[in-house]
């Protein structure tokens, strides 16, 4: 397994590669599995490789033939509570669950639209949605509490 530590975004990330095979990968953000696939090679061995794939949770869906595909973000550390927060500044374009929801780790609970792009927030474990704190329209910053899950 190799560990690398990221900033996108001003932001701080751990990633550890459990998996390669030269076309997929799994690996955990911040915690959070993902597979991902590699769309650039990614060196099997050696060192510093230069990583480009965008994480992409297992249990989600595939987007729309008419949508662009949005790229997951991994949330950071999940906070004691479930607190769901933003992982970067923009507007909230869809909330995809609503309180009592189960949700599992990884599902899209939110499309966040920051800097022109369209990303997916994904649930950062399992649970049910207990609270949701913003709504469709709402401009949020980073490290908003968005919505609550609780764990269970």
């Amino acid at each position: 397994m190799k560990t690398f530590e990221l900033k996108v975004g001003g932001k701080d990330y751990k990633v550890d590669i459990d998996r390669y095979n030269g076309r997929q990968a799994a690996v955990k953000v911040n915690g959070q599995p993902y597979e991902v696939e590699v769309k650039h090679g990614l060196p099997t061995g050696g060192s510093s490789p230069h990583i480009a794939p965008r994480p992409t949770p297992v249990s989600a869906p595939p987007p729309s033939p008419s949508a662009p595909e949005a790229p997951v973000v991994p949330t950071a550390s999940v906070p004691v509570g479930g607190q769901v927060i933003a992982p970067m500044p923009g507007l909230i374009l869809e909330i995809m669950v609503s309180p009592g929801d189960q949700v599992t780790a990884g599902l899209p609970i939110m499309k966040i639209e920051a800097m022109k792009m369209e990303n997916i927030i994904p649930a950062p474990c399992n649970g049910v949605v207990k609270e949701i704190r913003v709504k469709k329209g709402d401009t949020v910053a980073t490290d908003d509490v968005l919505l609550i899950v609780d764990e269970g």
